[in-house]
């Protein structure tokens, strides 16, 4: 499927639209200026828009020289204190706004390529059945990553996160299953993948509104899990490969016992609230 990259191609409506953009630090570190120069050059390739930058810094219990930095230099940018570490989906629920036409959540290890913004404009407006997009995403070396995802079950989360690579290898086709490997392709637009990704959520706000936000329940892990299934039962969601990212993340068993714990608490809560599935 080809895409102008152009929003005004597909609308030339000429009223200014909101696009609010959420990002949540916990100790804002100098990573955060090449997301925010990305976003940058890809704003200018959208038409009739206004951006919204809003950071939500659950880190540091005041603005430090990097917040003042960050607002000084990208003035489309508002950073909020949240005084305290809210979790990752109640402090994204901060940034929403009624007044928006178009939410993106992102991580703050997203670098977003020149016609991204516009791309994914295009295509929504293109598709008003659609209300939730999901990108291509790359890690730095150029390798593709798979931010679709199948419902899960324990044994799959439980394979993926903590299992020796030699464990993994073993069950590679289960993995790939739960990955939509097969479907997922580097040319065309997938329809309905059941899970998507929270590093890149790019929401009609109506629907993000719709669904209250991220389930504030969750602290860590699994709160795009939920989000993302939940959109899936009110709104048509896809995977538009033409709206590419590099994304930089982590694995929760690489980050100490504390990381395995939220997680294994965030995944219980999931399968409580949306339904078991051991194997």
């Amino acid at each position: 499927m080809k895409l102008s990259g152009n929003v005004d191609e597909i609308n030339p409506a000429t009223a200014t639209r909101i696009l609010r953009v959420s990002v949540v630090t916990y100790y804002i570190d100098d990573d955060i200026f090449t997301l925010m120069a990305s976003l940058e050059a890809a704003f200018k390739h959208c038409q009739a828009t206004r951006l919204e930058v809003i950071l939500i810094e659950n880190g540091y219990k005041e603005k430090n020289d990097r917040h003042r930095a960050l607002e000084e230099k990208y003035p489309f940018c508002e950073i909020i204190i949240a005084g305290e570490n809210l979790g990752y989906g109640r402090a994204h629920n901060l940034a929403m706004n009624a007044n928006a036409d178009y939410h993106l959540i992102l991580n703050p290890d997203i670098i977003l390529h020149e016609n991204t913004l516009a791309v994914a404009l295009d295509f929504l407006n293109s598709h008003p059945e659609c209300g939730l997009l999901s990108p291509l995403a790359r890690w730095r070396n150029g390798e593709r990553q798979f931010l679709c995802k199948r419902y899960p079950s324990v044994f799959t989360l439980l394979l993926r996160g903590f299992a020796p690579s030699f464990i993994r290898k073993i069950l590679k086709k289960r993995l790939a299953n739960y990955n939509m490997a097969e479907d997922i392709t580097l040319d065309n637009v997938y329809w309905n993948p059941p899970i998507v990704s929270g590093c890149f959520m790019f929401f009609r706000n109506s629907v993000l509104q719709e669904l209250r936000g991220f389930d504030p329940d969750y602290f860590l892990y699994f709160e795009d899990t939920d989000l993302s299934w939940r959109a899936a039962s009110l709104t048509k969601v896809a995977y538009v490969p033409q709206v590419e990212v590099v994304h930089h993340g982590g694995n929760a068993s690489r980050k100490g016992l504390k990381h395995i714990m939220l997680f294994t608490s965030s995944m219980i809560k999931f399968f409580h609230k949306n339904g078991w599935k051991m194997v």
